[in-house]
């Protein structure tokens, strides 16, 4: 990074200071802004309740994920306007496995809720398996109607392959039936040897590898980045004897060397992959060598550097509660809202970002949120898309969830860790 980066977003921060006064203001006109909606019910705890209740319904029977066919199980990246998955995606089933082993585990709304997600999960689990069957991987963007191509087709990226083999184990550890575990795991060990083969002779995690050698543009998610704090966290925390000694040196190496950079700087100018690494550093499991760990509301110190990245990426809230896509601006995207309202609650919970002027910028934060939840459940983007993302969704829903029951011990224990 240059210093003139360095110097320009230390100038944005200071700007997107000034408007801290604003936020408990605008939280309380978000508030009646988020009101309106029909998905608001009386008080902001409602409100989000009876949001994440919808979003869940959504997750398990809107169709986002394929129903029959051979791509039963397979997740979709989003609904076009008629309601039809546009493509499935390997990385998203990885979120969905996870979010369904996160219902599974306690937080659905009732257990027949949780039943359904054991029984979709089976089925994403199912599809993974399949595509890897004979060495196959899946392609980044599998579009269901012909013709379609995707230049993401021509690459397989290691943070998909990550997400994939942490949905696969999260999701195993909520059967009962030990062979379907051992065989999950199997599945995981898969991935994680692709990410091997990407990644074998390099210090840190590689982006990607081409697929008949065709180039990349040149993207945030084509480059190594502080999203793969998230991606070696993910690999880190599969069960003994899934990861290959190599690998879970490169992981670790590349924990050290992207928390570094997260602590000194911003690594790039996109808000999306920074909260990928924000959520690593919560996601990653204590190094070998240190005493303790993080517990739930136990103290940690590694949890006061995320403090402090997450309270300068912070800076740049607008006074209305929402972030932009990037540090310079751009559109608001309801992944990146989600993931901040995720991380600054359970931040809050473990005794951090303490004080009332925190409490009013969360609540912006779900108040902003809210806006994008419509009455079906469906999840938006961003305001200029009137379509359902299913990532959007699942994040949102961890986020709404988490909101509305902040203090309530039905929540699993390991709430931080099933992570999407």
């Amino acid at each position: 990074m240059t210093a003139g980066w360095t110097e320009t977003a230390r100038a944005e921060t200071e700007r997107a200071q000034t408007a801290r006064a604003e936020t408990a203001r605008a939280a309380a006109a978000t508030a009646a802004t988020a009101a309106a909606q029909p998905v608001v019910g009386t008080g902001r705890a409602a409100g989000t309740a009876e949001a994440a209740r919808l979003v869940e319904r959504w997750l398990l029977r809107g169709g986002a994920q394929i129903e029959e066919g051979p791509q039963r199980g397979a997740v979709a990246g989003w609904l076009d306007r008629d309601g039809r998955p546009e493509f499935v995606y390997l990385e998203i089933t990885g979120y969905y496995l996870t979010t369904m082993a996160w219902l599974a585990s306690g937080a659905a709304s009732s257990p027949e809720r949780a039943a359904e997600a054991h029984a979709h999960g089976r089925q994403a689990l199912d599809w993974i398996t399949r595509g890897l069957a004979d060495g196959g991987v899946p392609p980044t963007r599998l579009y269901l109607s012909s013709g379609r191509s995707d230049w993401r087709n021509a690459g397989v990226f290691t943070f998909d392959l990550a997400m994939a083999a942490r949905g696969v184990t999260s999701f195993a550890d909520t059967d009962p039936r030990a062979e379907r575990r051992d065989a999950a795991r199997k599945t995981a060990a898969d991935l994680c040897a692709l990410v091997d083969g990407i990644c074998a002779g390099a210090a840190l995690l590689r982006s990607h590898d081409t697929v008949g050698g065709a180039p990349l543009p040149d993207r945030w998610s084509t480059r190594p980045g502080p999203h793969h704090l998230k991606a070696a966290a993910a690999l880190l925390r599969v069960p003994d004897g899934v990861l290959r000694t190599p690998l879970v040196r490169v992981c670790r190496r590349t924990r050290a060397h992207w928390e570094a950079r997260l602590a000194e700087a911003w690594p790039c100018r996109e808000l999306h992959p920074l909260l990928y690494g924000i959520e690593g550093l919560l996601l990653a499991p204590p190094e070998p060598s240190a005493e303790g760990g993080a517990t739930e509301g136990g103290a940690d110190p590694r949890l006061e550097l995320v403090e402090r990245i997450y309270t300068r990426l912070m800076g740049l809230q607008h006074g209305d509660g929402t972030l932009a896509e990037t540090t310079a601006g751009g559109k608001v995207r309801s992944d990146v809202l989600a993931q901040a309202l995720r991380i600054g609650l359970l931040l809050r919970r473990r005794g951090l970002l303490r004080g009332d002027d925190w409490a009013g910028r969360l609540e912006a934060l779900a108040g902003a949120l809210l806006g994008f939840v419509r009455p079906d459940g469906k999840v938006l983007f961003s305001g200029d898309q009137d379509i359902a993302n299913v990532w959007c969704a699942m994040f949102a829903h961890q986020a709404l969830l988490l909101h509305s029951r902040t203090t309530d011990p039905r929540l699993p224990s390991v709430f931080s860790e099933l992570l999407v």
